[in-house]
């Protein structure tokens, strides 16, 4: 009877001195100390950007044509008795050359005859002035004093018949020598043969084309240009005295590079209505000399016009330009909306004018959620000076 007491008395003491020192621990435990964690902003790509005056070049493609395209038609009929070295296709003649000459039996028998009828209407005319010189001094011997009641009686109405005969042979006459000089076909400018359709010994008719030809004195090259474009470079037109704007004219020749100088010459004078773009016509004069290959009606090649200057612009890629005329720029840590005016836009670069600053860090990282003022952290760091844009021409 007294072991059982002892057993329970001691399971009991250790629970009350368990609870004892929990309740000790507990009553004893401080609070843990809280840590502020701070939150970051995302990490950016961003560019500094500068002021410079940037070249304006715009940028164009076109295919070369001659100013001067045309068909040679004989006037007179003929067999073709002698032909220029130069009459075959891709020949090349100087202005005034004979490119065909005609025979000419047939155009000097018609001069011999038109100048015998011009010999012969002088004599009619002669004889009738003689006749009427006679019929008026009769008319005033018999009727002194006196006018002939018709003009028929001193012979007038003849001598101008006889006039008119030989104003009409000396017509006549000025025609046959055209035509015998016909007989020599030449054109008053240097040009090329495209093609040839008659040659030596081939009868010829007026009106039948036997060749193609063109003028290379100088070359044109109509390039379509978007109207914001042509602000940017002149162009001569009717009440203006400008120059037109200077051209550099490229193509690739054979795996090589070859450069013509040009001007811009006007425009076109109407608008694409499917492109709704206006064609400003380039034009390369003596295309021919000084290059181991010449421009050719025909040639697909770039046009790299030299405009105005842009002063004070800020180059940033294109694609940092958000809703058209808003950039987002990394100021102190924090993402500021900025307003801009885009002056300019060639390939990917962008050419602003307003809205920035000298040093400003443009943020060129796309996210995909944004607000003004929000947290941000530059890659590199917020002192960063390189451009990240070239500015030597706005191409």
């Amino acid at each position: 009877m007294t072991v059982r007491p002892r057993k329970i008395a001691v399971p009991v003491l250790l629970l009350l001195a368990g609870a004892a020192l929990t309740f000790l621990l507990v009553s004893s435990r401080k609070p843990p100390r809280q840590k502020t964690v701070e939150r970051l902003g995302p990490l950016v790509e961003a560019v500094a950007v500068h002021p410079a005056d940037v070249p304006v070049i715009i940028r164009g493609t076109g295919t070369v044509r001659s100013p001067r395209t045309v068909q040679l038609i004989p006037q007179v009929s003929g067999r073709i008795v002698h032909v220029s070295p130069a009459f075959v296709q891709g020949g090349y003649f100087r202005a005034g050359e004979a490119l065909v000459e005609i025979d000419r039996t047939d155009s000097e028998a018609a001069l011999h005859q038109a100048e015998a009828r011009v010999a012969s209407a002088e004599v009619q005319l002669e004889m009738e002035r003689a006749r009427a010189t006679v019929a008026r001094r009769e008319w005033e011997r018999e009727h002194p004093g006196q006018e002939p009641p018709s003009p028929l009686v001193v012979r007038e109405p003849q001598v101008r018949g006889a006039e008119a005969d030989l104003a009409a042979a000396r017509a006549a006459l000025e025609k046959a020598k055209a035509d015998l000089d016909r007989t020599r076909i030449a054109l008053p400018f240097d040009g090329r043969v495209v093609e040839k359709q008659a040659d030596l010994g081939q009868f010829v008719a007026p009106g039948q084309p036997i060749a193609s030809v063109y003028a290379v004195e100088s070359m044109e090259i109509p390039v379509p240009l978007r109207d914001d474009e042509l602000a940017w470079f002149d162009i001569p037109c009717p009440g203006n005295r400008r120059t037109g704007s200077p051209v550099t004219v490229t193509a690739r020749l054979g795996g090589e590079t070859m450069t013509w100088n040009g001007r811009i010459a006007r425009t076109e004078g109407t608008v694409d209505l499917q492109t709704r773009t206006i064609s400003v016509v380039v034009e390369v004069p003596r295309p021919v000399g000084g290059t181991r290959i010449p421009l050719l009606p025909g040639m697909f090649v770039e046009a790299a016009i030299h405009g105005r200057t842009l002063r004070n612009a800020f180059a940033i890629p294109r694609y940092a330009i958000h809703e058209g005329d808003t950039v987002w720029v990394a100021d102190g840590g924090v993402l500021r909306f900025r307003k801009v005016a885009v002056a300019h836009t060639a390939g990917d670069t962008a050419y602003l004018t307003g809205g920035l600053a000298d040093g400003d860090l443009v943020v060129t990282s796309q996210l995909e959620v944004v607000t003004d003022g929000m947290k941000v952290r530059v890659a590199g760091g917020e002192d960063r000076t390189d451009g990240g844009v070239p500015a030597e021409g706005a191409a």
